[in-house]
């Protein structure tokens, strides 16, 4: 048997148009008849007869993929990184969100982060207030953190956040502050404008919201409108989908970077068998979703330290839901 989660980030449909609640009816009423019956080995299979029955729902597909997937692998009792040619790393730096808003906030808990040994890159989100105010914000906050550690780096994440005048004028001082990354600065259907953006930025700009499969990323690849690639699992349409990505994006000597939906450690734990199998994953990755949660469903959480988040060893995803938990959060339909 295997399980798999589909997660949107806060479980609401504010980022991609799925939730909690699409992705339930999805999957029972159109993804899973589709699939009864076939090879938890089939992946292609499984993800073409998925694609007949439903347009989109990337989400949900990624949980039907990722149960295939972790019932094939529990089934020869090897971990998913197997089905991708092992893994070759133990464990994958790990970044953490500033998301708060408040310089002294965020500041604080970048500190605690960093004492803690936890984390040392620190993502901070903006855009939500005025860009003059927010882009001077975040330079304060990138500022006080690396007079806290030589080795804490920052990135920005816009979130589609400006339109094209305002990160031409706003993006070069995000970048002569030192930031080390810029995330989807503006609307993630203007390709043309993130192409000029790359041309005139010497930091990497990655493209987010834009980019879902792998057809997106060999567009983003082919047009220059992203220097880094984010490798999601939920946003791709499944494991396989994500390492198809992957794959272009090494093709195309494009950077990776391991991203994720907020998953709980199951979620979580697909992700790191999918990253600990990648050749290169330069950027580290983001996978704090167990850390964000009040309370995780498995009998045991991802493992952080040093600045890391440790490749589980077991089969499948290499965690176990804990089925009390489970239906303790389980919901009526």
């Amino acid at each position: 048997m295997g399980y798999g989660e589909g997660g949107t980030p806060g479980g609401t449909a504010f980022w991609g148009g799925e939730c909690a609640e699409t992705i339930k009816v999805i999957i029972d009423r159109y993804l899973a008849p589709a699939v009864i019956g076939l090879s938890i080995f089939a992946h292609e299979s499984l993800l073409s007869a998925m694609d007949r029955s439903a347009g989109g729902n990337h989400f949900a597909k990624a949980a039907i993929d990722m149960a295939a997937s972790d019932a094939a692998a529990r089934a020869v009792n090897v971990p998913i990184s197997a089905f991708y040619g092992g893994a070759v790393r133990t464990s994958i730096p790990v970044l953490w969100a500033l998301a708060t808003a408040a310089y002294e906030a965020d500041v604080e808990d970048a500190q605690r982060q960093l004492s803690e040994r936890r984390h040392r890159t620190f993502k901070i989100k903006i855009g939500k207030g005025d860009p003059e105010v927010e882009t001077q914000r975040a330079i304060r906050t990138a500022e006080a953190i690396h007079s806290l550690s030589a080795e804490a780096r920052c990135t920005v994440d816009l979130n589609q956040a400006w339109d094209e005048p305002t990160a031409r004028r706003l993006l070069p001082r995000l970048q002569d502050a030192g930031f080390t990354l810029i995330e989807q600065p503006i609307a993630s259907w203007n390709v043309a404008g993130r192409h000029g953006q790359a041309g005139r930025l010497d930091i990497p700009l990655l493209a987010d919201e834009s980019l879902w499969d792998f057809h997106d990323a060999y567009d983003a690849f082919v047009r220059g409108a992203t220097s880094v690639y984010a490798v999601k699992i939920a946003k791709g349409g499944g494991l396989r989908r994500a390492y198809k990505a992957a794959a272009t994006a090494e093709a195309a000597g494009i950077p990776l970077y391991g991203g994720m939906a907020l998953e709980s450690s199951y979620g979580t734990g697909a992700g790191l068998q999918l990253f600990s199998a990648l050749a290169e994953l330069p950027w580290g990755c983001e996978l704090i979703g167990p850390r964000l949660l009040a309370e995780d469903l498995t009998t045991s959480p991802a493992e952080y330290g040093d600045f890391q988040i440790k490749i589980p060893l077991g089969p499948g995803t290499g965690f176990d839901f804990d089925p009390d938990k489970v239906r303790h959060f389980t919901r009526p339909s």
